[in-house]
């Protein structure tokens, strides 16, 4: 009887996640729907997540969707929330920016990951000039933060107790303040971790566009995918695709599906495969812990996260409060999930429920 009760209130959990009385649009339905145990996954770990989630409005989680092996198993929206509500992804932002950097070289707007954003960015010509080694800084040292440039992401220091990040925000023009910055590196030889550099690559995208990057993704880089609602954030006149850009989380699932796909949708091809292949790769170990892609982090051998998995193929997107995309091949495994950006001291975190209810649901 108890068995039964927990099964059709799984049931019931899981079908009104993924399905609302309002109207859906179909676009969003583009995945078949499965229970969790389908594929061997531990229904009551997973009812247990959606209860410490849900009951504490001040825990950090804001919704979680798990695609599993091709089916969407878990949607669940928390604290008034639901599939049409656009999250602000924080530092997934840059992984966003990737996945259009990408296409934009698929649709013919920029040549390669080797060319030097020099050539794209004539209105700062002068500051290329002024320090020519700056040339060399390519789209692939940027994404892989080897541009060279000086950069303090958290603080300057006991003389400067602000850092860049906070300094950025206060300047008219970001993406002078990004290129102005002094060398400290020859371009392609030091990682230094820069949160804000992703703006130089929609910069770009913008000048070569010749329209609005959030136009660019929804018009033309996205188009395929169907989404066409994404939220950038603008100061001034600065796009904000560092920290700035809001997608719903199913839109978000979306790209951490084509990326597991080695860039195809559903069997077609949406993004160059050696392009995603290199994205998700490690391009830099970093540290015991951390290694970095193209916007995309991986773990080090070393981290005490990878006991939970066979094999060290996750690869992930980070922002700075509760908001992460996991991406794990060898069990065909997507999972999205959004935080709050409001508070300190999150009851639950991302990585918490990534590992202990989603990861301990398949062990």
């Amino acid at each position: 009887m108890i068995k039964n009760f927990t099964i059709l209130t799984l049931f019931l959990i899981f079908v009104s996640g993924c399905f609302y009385n309002d109207p859906v649009p179909s676009d969003q339905n583009v995945w078949p729907v499965a229970l969790p145990s389908t594929f061997e996954m531990d229904e009551e770990l997973l009812l247990e997540m959606d209860s410490v989630i849900s009951i504490d409005p001040n825990n950090g989680i804001s919704s979680v969707v798990i695609i599993k092996n091709g089916h969407l198993v878990y949607e669940k929206y928390y604290h008034g929330s639901d599939r049409r509500t656009l999250f602000e992804l924080s530092g997934v932002s840059s992984s966003i920016v990737n996945v259009a950097l990408g296409r934009a070289i698929d649709l013919g707007l920029i040549t390669s990951v080797t060319d030097s954003i020099y050539k794209y960015l004539p209105e700062y010509n002068q500051i290329f000039e002024d320090t020519p080694l700056k040339k060399n800084i390519t789209f692939e040292h940027v994404m892989t933060m080897k541009s060279g440039l000086s950069w303090s992401e958290f603080s300057g220091g006991f003389d400067d107790l602000l850092s860049d990040n906070d300094k950025i925000i206060q300047s008219e023009d970001w993406v002078e303040y990004l290129l102005s910055r002094p060398l400290d590196a020859y371009p392609g030889s030091r990682f230094a971790f820069n949160s804000a550099i992703a703006i130089l690559i929609s910069k770009v995208i913008e000048i070569q566009y010749e329209d609005s990057f959030s136009n660019f993704l929804t018009k033309e880089a996205f188009r395929d995918l169907n989404i066409d609602h994404v939220g950038i954030e603008v100061l001034g006149d600065n796009v904000n695709t560092a920290w700035g850009v809001s997608m719903t989380t199913l839109d978000l699932a979306k790209i951490g599906s084509v990326y597991l796909e080695n860039g195809n949708w559903f069997g077609k091809p949406f993004i160059d495969e050696t392009y995603v292949e290199s994205s998700k790769s490690i391009q830099t170990n970093i540290d015991y812990s951390n290694d970095f892609g193209w916007m995309w982090w991986r773990y080090a051998e070393q981290n005490m996260f990878l006991s939970f998995l066979a094999e060290n193929d996750i690869f992930f997107a980070a922002g700075t409060s509760n908001e992460r995309m996991y991406i794990v091949p060898h069990l065909d495994l997507v999972v999205a999930i959004t935080g709050t950006q409001e508070g300190e001291g999150f009851a639950l975190s991302a990585p918490y429920v990534f590992r202990g209810y989603i990861l301990g649901s398949l062990r």
